[in-house]
């Protein structure tokens, strides 16, 4: 139907266009939020894939601009078969607002530190350094968030992190305090 309109006398690509202007006039308006500088802190709850266990954590997020964010966060890996961790993630999202900006979706890739200790691992005479082994990795993934009141948010997200012996997935469920 839509090659039929646009093979016609050039009403189709008219339309075409007009319908295009209205969508980029649409999301060039300002919205009811102004997204320079939101800040949102929150806490983070989910599972970590690797070591099939519990975390939680906080994360902050800082917004550029409707399109770009920061997200500092850190985790705890609670123990599971000898092993927990820390995890520090810095993350850059992408939101693509919808529903009036009361709801997003987000990519995010990012940076990813992680250290994990070895719990019973080795004899109980060696110091901590020495059943903890340190990686830098890389997190790929995808969020979802809602916006409940002006300053309530809540969301999910499941990153994959890319790190040497320590590859996993993270499903994440957050609670934020914008302001």
């Amino acid at each position: 139907m839509v090659m039929k309109l646009l093979k016609g006398d050039g009403f189709g690509w008219r339309l075409m266009g007009f319908a295009l202007m209205c969508c980029l006039a649409s999301g060039a308006q300002a919205s009811e939020h102004d997204f320079h500088g939101e800040k949102t802190l929150g806490v983070r709850a989910g599972y970590a894939g690797y070591s099939q266990s519990a975390l939680a954590g906080v994360e902050f997020t800082y917004r550029f601009n409707r399109w770009l964010r920061v997200a500092p966060a850190a985790d705890y890996v609670f123990r599971h078969n000898g092993e927990d961790a820390l995890l520090v993630d810095v993350n850059v999202q992408f939101p693509l607002n919808f529903s009036r900006d009361r709801m997003a979706f987000y990519p995010e890739i990012g940076l990813n530190f992680s250290s994990w200790n070895m719990h019973g691992a080795r004899n109980e005479g060696y110091d901590d350094a020495t059943t903890r082994v340190s990686r830098l990795g890389m997190n790929l993934g995808a969020g979802y968030e809602v916006d409940l009141t002006p300053s309530f948010r809540v969301g999910v997200a499941c990153t994959y992190t890319f790190i040497r012996k320590y590859n996993g997935f993270n499903a994440l469920v957050n609670v934020a305090y914008r302001f």
